[in-house]
């Protein structure tokens, strides 16, 4: 039932956010309502992959959740890949080019770059014990950089740093910043969604794994 409250709620969401006045500092507006509400559930479900992973590793060691922990990490990269793919038709749009260096992208970037690296890691390892343990340490420290990139990065910069405006939500119209919220509650749902679905999947192959390994 969530699944499609959610993509009721996103659909409604894309609508609103097309009807909406134009944003503080932005000269244009529909994408912000696409690519923030993502970067955002990004951030959530790297914080949600680390918990799942703290749980595996000091309440039962319960292999779902390991495998919870590596769905969310999933679909928390794929949402920052497709963050960064619109970010950069924002960035054209509202400052002339798709690629500037600019410390937010660079954040995100390096964010992507160091969940890669952690996925690789984890399939470099052969045994299921120590793969999940190594993994918890993974988790942790992938989120650790993700809130390092997305957000304190830009903060600790002088003002005029970054491209991005730092008041747009402060400033902006009262229906701007509903639209906004709106959107990340939608895009939220529906990503833990597609990671509760795809946390079932890597259940279901842990357990024929387990009894491939108990036949032979």
């Amino acid at each position: 039932m969530l699944k499609f409250i959610a993509s009721a709620w996103v659909l409604v969401g894309l609508v609103i956010g097309f009807v909406m006045p134009r944003a503080q500092d932005l000269k244009t507006t529909p994408i912000a309502f696409f690519h923030v509400p993502l970067a955002i559930s990004m951030l959530l479900l790297f914080v949600l992959a680390a918990v799942w992973s703290i749980k595996w590793a000091f309440f039962g060691r319960d292999a779902r959740d390991d495998a919870r922990s590596l769905a969310f990490a999933e679909v928390g990269f794929v949402a920052g890949l497709i963050a960064m793919a619109t970010g950069m038709l924002f960035a054209r749009t509202n400052w002339g080019a798709y690629w500037s260096w600019d410390p937010q992208q660079v954040g995100v970037l390096g964010t992507l770059l160091t969940y890669a690296a952690l996925f690789a890691l984890r399939g470099a390892t052969d045994d299921e014990g120590t793969k999940r343990k190594l993994w918890t340490v993974y988790a942790v420290l992938g989120v650790l950089v993700a809130c390092f990139g997305s957000y304190v990065y830009r903060q600790i910069l002088p003002p005029n740093a970054s491209l991005h405006p730092n008041q747009t939500l402060t400033n902006s119209d009262a229906l701007f910043k509903f639209a906004l919220w709106f959107n990340v509650a939608g895009y939220a749902m529906l990503l833990i969604c597609a990671a509760n679905v795809r946390a079932r999947f890597e259940i279901i192959a842990n357990r024929l794994d387990e009894r491939v390994w108990r036949g032979t």
